[in-house]
């Protein structure tokens, strides 16, 4: 068995769950993405509790946030 030098670049297991969640949530086409489910619980809005609702749009606040940081890297690939 070879031994792994530290320096050498290894995904972890946290690293593809992190992966696999962003492509989740960029996958428009995918019934399971986040907008899908998203599109689904405004439809039946029994699916959630009005504290879920109310998570849910705090966690939406803080995407919001990021949104111009997301553009900002948007830009500047473009440019590259």
């Amino acid at each position: 068995m070879a031994k792994v030098n530290a320096t050498e670049d290894i995904i972890s297991q946290d690293d593809i769950d992190s992966l696999l969640r962003i492509n989740e949530f960029i996958e428009p086409d995918d019934e399971n993405s986040l907008v899908e489910e998203l599109k689904q619980a405004i439809l039946d809005s029994g699916k959630l509790e009005l504290d879920q609702w109310q998570t849910l749009r705090d966690h939406l606040r803080e995407i919001e946030l990021l949104i111009p940081h997301i553009d900002l890297i948007i830009k500047l690939k473009k440019e590259k």
